[in-house]
This record gives structure tokens, C-alpha cells and sequence, in this order.
């Protein structure tokens, strides 16, 4: 028998039910239809994958966080951090999709990293995943920012922050601070720690990088090049006039053909942030985050991702580079700013419950014939009084009750009551759906 603890979960990890669990179905429905509107079509694919697979392309700060496991052939396994690499090995293992393609996905990552339940980070988490390969130019960029646009706004959640950058220019401005190519991508993992630290730990953290500390000079130019005052078009001028790579032009030219498309849309939320690292190491172009205004609900990026032009190639054996960018929508982080400005969600997806007086077969009948009429009806089986169901619907937050006696049966009807105002009437059976679309007073979003 188990104890107590026993039964207690995991670190990390939670149980979704009740209002929650019905706000994160709803969340997923509503991305999906958003996802399939831009052309975007499904994808699964397992949550296991062979170890060499994310460790090809994991990176160092990731792979301390990756689940591992053995199956009983004593072969090595993990679980999926995050839907791009898998991704990546299933184009890589097709080659004949057409491109460009256009995928989503919405599915469990796994990591045993530091959790944060209060700003929706566990060990395991849902990424609603969107991706284009095949596309070089930005336009697929600006369509990934229109659909997010369009997702905030179905969703309800007020203004936005995308913040944007593009590794090429990284790459460009660390060559400008003299950055050795073997420290670049430590050195990226750590800038991406800027806001959640501060200036100075990171300065403190590049001085000390293991066996190729950053010098002092090193350092304050890469802050003073990354953390720019000034609006776009300033930060912009400052540095393409300090910039001498070709790397680092490529990088600006797309950050700047991506912002012409912003401009394009009228879309004033975007914010260039030359400082934007992203912890992953494969990204090759633009990364981006996507912050709501008010940080005080969540702090945290509700949406991340990048380009990773490099990755199929890299899964292929081959150095020809194949186009592809994408980001996810974190499921819980969405969740978390929609619990935070609607205070009405519904405990329960039922629209009407239906309580038999002494009818319970007759009961049953009805509740099939207005289940075919696609409405969410329950009934009372535990044959309960008229007062304790009443209670019961009430405390699930039912609309309506449908109360069924013997006098309902005879006239083919159901006596309906609105459980907000005590509005009640006789309906026939075969208009209970119109009645109850006439007279619902659904939540917002999720009726």
C-alpha cells in the first residue's frame, strides 16, 4: 500500500483539470485552427527519440537537461527537449516532401532543467510549434509574426512585444570584440542570460569562461555593441557603421528586409534587440521572442524561436544549407496570461445537465437525441433529489439544467431553467439547440 508521500508528484510536473485542463484545450484548438488557416499542416512525432539524435544537435547548456533512458535492447533513448530537432531528423529522413514545407505541432518536450511553476516553466511542458523549410528570404519570417499576431488577438491578450535579432549580426558584432570562434557560442549562452541576471553577472560570467576567459576589453565591447539605446532605425545606423564583416552585414541586410515587412503590416510592436541570444546553439539567422507589455502576469517569453538553416543539411551529411524557421507558443505560459485577465473560465464543458425526476430511461433517451444536435449534456445518474443536482450543476458553473419528470415526458418536452437568473421554460425537445443558443450567456472563449 502507498503511503502518503508515495502519491506525491514529481518535481516539475503538473496535473491540469478542471478549468485549467479545459483553458489549455481551448488554447490548443484555437492555435490549430490559426496554424492550418496559414497553411500549415500536422506532424507528430514521438516523444522518444535515439540519444545521438538530440545530442547532434542539442547543444552543451541543453544537453545537461535532457531526460536519458535505456530500453531493455540496452539502446540509448532521451525524450524530445523541443519539436525543431525532431523536425529537422524527419525532413532529413524525407526527401520527397516538397517545399516549401509547412508544419505544426502540439505535443509534450521534456527537460530536467530549474522549474518556476510561477511563471509556467516545468520539467514538462507543451510547445505549439510552427515551422517553414524551404524559405530563404524573410517574407517567412514576417508571415510567422503575422500569424502570432493574429493568435494574440483571438486569444485575447492585449499588446505584445516581439523582440528580434539575427545570429549572423552576433556573430559579426563578436568579431568586432575580437571573440575567438571556439568561445562564440559559450559566449552567446550567456548573453542570453542578460535579462534574467543583469549586465554585470554577464560581464562577470564572459571574464570567466572556462579555459578561454573573455578580457576585460572583450567584454565591454561586446555590451557596448549588444545593449544599443535608440530605436530601430538608430540602433540600425550604429552598427552598420561599425560593422566589418560580411557575416555581420548578411545578418543586418535581414534584419532590416524583415523589419521593411513589419513596417508593411504596421506592426509597431516589433523591437530590434541586438543583445537577443536565444540559449540554443543552432539557430544560423533570426531568432525572436515574444513578451507581453505587462510583465508583471508573465515575464517570460510567451513565444521563441529562430532560423536553423544549418540543421537538415547537418542531419544529411551534406553542407548544403536548407532553409528553415520557426517558433512555439510555450502552452503553459499562454495559459498562465489568459487565467491572469479572465476571471469567468468555465469548470466544465457541459452546456446542460439533465436531471430525471423518477425518468432515468426516458432521461437517457432524450440526452442522446440532443447529444446528436452536437450541444454537451450531462445527466444525473446517481438519481439524486431535485435540490442536491441543482446544487451540483451550480457548483460546476452548468448553464442550464433540464429537469425531465413524468409530466415532461408526456408532452414531449423539457423544462429548462438558466441557472444565472432562475429563467425558465417548456421546451420541445427538438428545439432545445435553438433555445439554448438564443438564450446562452457562454464565457468568453470557451463555450
Amino acid at each position: 500500500m502507498l503511503n502518503t508521500d508515495d502519491l506525491k508528484l514529481a518535481k516539475g510536473v503538473k496535473d491540469w483539470y478542471g478549468k485549467q485542463a479545459i483553458l489549455r484545450n481551448y488554447v490548443r484548438d484555437t492555435l490549430r485552427s490559426i496554424f492550418e488557416r496559414y497553411g500549415y499542416n500536422p506532424l507528430e512525432t514521438p516523444i522518444i527519440e535515439r540519444e545521438e539524435v538530440l545530442s547532434f544537435k542539442g547543444g552543451g547548456e541543453i544537453q545537461k537537461e535532457v531526460f536519458r533512458l535505456k530500453d531493455q535492447g540496452r539502446r540509448n533513448l532521451a525524450l524530445r527537449f523541443d519539436q525543431t530537432v525532431p523536425l529537422a531528423r524527419f525532413y532529413a529522413n524525407h526527401p520527397e516532401l516538397k517545399i516549401p514545407y509547412k508544419r505544426y505541432v502540439i505535443g509534450e518536450v521534456f527537460r530536467d532543467g530549474p522549474t518556476q511553476p510561477d511563471q509556467g516553466r516545468y520539467r514538462i511542458f507543451t510547445q505549439c510549434d510552427v515551422d517553414i523549410i524551404g524559405v530563404e528570404n524573410m517574407a517567412a519570417e514576417a508571415e510567422l509574426l503575422t500569424l502570432a499576431s493574429d493568435a494574440f488577438k483571438e486569444l485575447g491578450l492585449g499588446d505584445v512585444t516581439v523582440k528580434i535579432n539575427n545570429r549572423k549580426l552576433l556573430d559579426g558584432i563578436m568579431d568586432i570584440a575580437e571573440i575567438p570562434d571556439p568561445v562564440k557560442i559559450q559566449a552567446i549562452l550567456i548573453l542570453d542570460k542578460l535579462e534574467k541576471i543583469g549586465i554585470e553577472a554577464v560581464k562577470k560570467e564572459l571574464s570567466e569562461i572556462e579555459g578561454r576567459p573573455l578580457s576585460s576589453p572583450a567584454v565591454d565591447t561586446l555590451i557596448k555593441n549588444t545593449v544599443i539605446q535608440g530605436n530601430n532605425h538608430e540602433k540600425i545606423d550604429y552598427l552598420n557603421g561599425i560593422m566589418a564583416s560580411n557575416t555581420g552585414k548578411e545578418g543586418l541586410q535581414e534584419i532590416r528586409q524583415l523589419l521593411s515587412y513589419c513596417n508593411e503590416m504596421d506592426f509597431d510592436f516589433v523591437e530590434f534587440d541586438p543583445s537577443l541570444a536565444r540559449g540554443l546553439d543552432y539557430y544560423t539567422g533570426t531568432t525572436l521572442e515574444v513578451f507581453l507589455k505587462k510583465k508583471d502576469i508573465v515575464n517570460s517569453a510567451i513565444i521563441a524561436g529562430g532560423r536553423f538553416d544549418n540543421m537538415i543539411g547537418d542531419f544529411k551529411g551534406t553542407e548544403v544549407p536548407i532553409p528553415a524557421v520557426g517558433f512555439s507558443f510555450g502552452l503553459e505560459r499562454t495559459c498562465m496570461a489568459i487565467e491572469s485577465i479572465m476571471s469567468d473560465l468555465k469548470e466544465t464543458t457541459v452546456k446542460l445537465f439533465i436531471i430525471p425526476l423518477g425518468t432515468l430511461a426516458e432521461s437517457l433517451k432524450i440526452a442522446h437525441i440532443i447529444r446528436q444536435q452536437k450541444i454537451n449534456v450531462d445527466i444525473d445518474l446517481a438519481d439524486r433529489s431535485l435540490k442536491a443536482a441543482m446544487r451540483y450543476a451550480n457548483s460546476l458553473d452548468i448553464p442550464f439544467v433540464g429537469i425531465i419528470g413524468e409530466n415532461e415526458i408526456k408532452k414531449e418536452v423539457i423544462t429548462i431553467k438558466r441557472l444565472s437568473d432562475g429563467l425558465q421554460n417548456e421546451v420541445p425537445i427538438i428545439d432545445v439547440k435553438s433555445y439554448l443558443e438564443r438564450n446562452g450567456n457562454s464565457k468568453v472563449g470557451l463555450e
